[in-house]
């Protein structure tokens, strides 16, 4: 398994918005080069997390984005997936089946054991990513230590 760096960005973008001063709305501009991504590219991992109801995005001359819910309910595992995809990341291409003809039934179970295994601990991390929030990472870091940022100066 390997996770994009969209899924950290957003995850740091998310944090950004939490403490941006007055809750105001911040242009994907500013946030893209505080990030140092491009803004096409961030702009793309932005429409993933409002498609998820993550962030929204308001159209006008002092517009941006902003969370659309409340920090406690936003979970790294919603995050994960609004980048990721539901998807389960375990796929076989069945190659043991195709390299050990002769003894179908015992590779079969192997394989078999081996992905409900791989299935197990798939179910575990995601089930680790729902279990903690981005008001989770703030109370971590020490959200009283942060002061609200106005990252549109």
């Amino acid at each position: 398994m390997k996770m994009s760096q969209a899924v950290e960005q957003s995850l740091v973008v998310l944090i950004m918005l939490a403490v941006q001063q007055d809750n105001a709305p911040v242009k994907s501009h500013i946030l893209s080069s505080r990030l140092e991504v491009s803004e096409s590219y961030f702009k793309k991992t932005m429409r993933k997390l409002r498609i998820a109801g993550i962030v929204t995005a308001i159209a006008s001359k002092e517009g941006g984005f902003k969370l659309a819910r409340p920090l406690h309910q936003i979970t790294l595992l919603d995050v994960y997936e609004a980048i990721e995809g539901e998807d389960s990341f375990i796929h076989s291409t069945q190659l043991a089946d195709r390299i050990f003809k002769g003894s179908d039934e015992l590779v079969k179970s192997g394989t078999k054991e081996v992905l409900a295994i791989i299935y197990d601990a798939e179910q575990a991390f995601k089930q680790k990513l729902a279990d903690y929030t981005i008001a989770d990472i703030l109370s971590h870091i020490g959200e009283e230590s942060i002061e609200a940022i106005d990252w549109r100066e």
